[in-house]
């Protein structure tokens, strides 16, 4: 796997990873937070928690030059089905115009 693809596999590696994880193998920082909402209602709070760990997550990764946009769909009305978040983050890779598009569904 290489180019684009390589870059989106590792970017979700890192989102999926708890960060601190791989300490024992000398990464303490690598991962993200993102597993601390687990728990929480889909709120504006935890929307806006969510977008800085995202965002953190991703500053990590030495071949973003920029995270353009980070966004989510509405929560479900039923308190009941409020127990994913789905994120859209627009990011462009280093040395590239063309922009890639994650979709992103984090369980809560």
């Amino acid at each position: 796997m290489t180019g684009r693809k390589n870059l989106v596999q590792a970017v979700l590696n890192r989102l999926h990873t708890r960060q601190g994880e791989l300490a024992e193998l000398g990464h303490p920082d690598y991962g993200s937070r993102l597993h601390e909402l687990m728990g929480e209602l889909n709120s504006d709070r935890t929307r806006r928690l969510a977008e800085l760990y995202l965002r953190q997550c991703l500053a990590q990764e030495s071949r973003i030059a920029e995270v353009v946009e980070v966004s989510f769909e509405p929560p479900q009305r039923d308190l009941g089905l409020q127990t994913t978040l789905a994120a859209q983050v627009i990011l462009r890779p280093v040395d590239e115009l063309a922009t890639i598009v994650l979709n992103v569904t984090l369980a809560l």
